[in-house]
């Protein structure tokens, strides 16, 4: 009897150390961009650790056609690690990835960026998103 219930007692344990590791892991930082802070009236550089984003989808009528291309995308990132304010800078070819582009960044979640330990928002964080129908994601 002793020796079943030091099995569940271990068995318990070991979910519980499941749990945690796996929540751990979900902060994992998927890249890091650098944008400017505005810090008492000063611009500062501030490192932006993305932790999550929605998939990057491939337009059906662009993947039907092979088209490859890009688009750079700038936005800004509140305190709180949300995505402010994205608009287009550039798209090769025009118009037919920066629908896609837009809705794909507007997902990103970021780490509350930090400055001397404080919350801050931060301006011009600039992504490439790079469009290939033969590129493994």
């Amino acid at each position: 009897m002793f020796l079943s219930y030091a099995k569940k007692v271990s068995l318990s344990a070991t979910m519980v150390v499941c749990l945690i590791s796996s929540q751990a892991t979900a902060q994992q930082v998927l890249a890091v961009n650098v944008g400017l802070a505005d810090v008492g009236g000063a611009k500062e550089r501030v490192k932006c650790e993305l932790i999550g984003s929605g998939p990057l989808r491939y337009p059906p009528k662009a993947k039907r056609y092979k088209y490859v291309g890009q688009v750079i995308v700038k936005f800004g990132v509140g305190a709180d690690g949300g995505v402010i304010d994205p608009f287009i800078v550039a798209a090769e070819p025009p118009g037919v990835f920066e629908r896609a582009a837009l809705t794909h960044v507007k997902s990103y979640k970021y780490n509350p960026p930090l400055h001397n330990g404080q919350p801050v928002e931060v301006d011009e964080v600039a992504v490439k998103l790079v469009f290939d129908p033969k590129r493994r994601r």
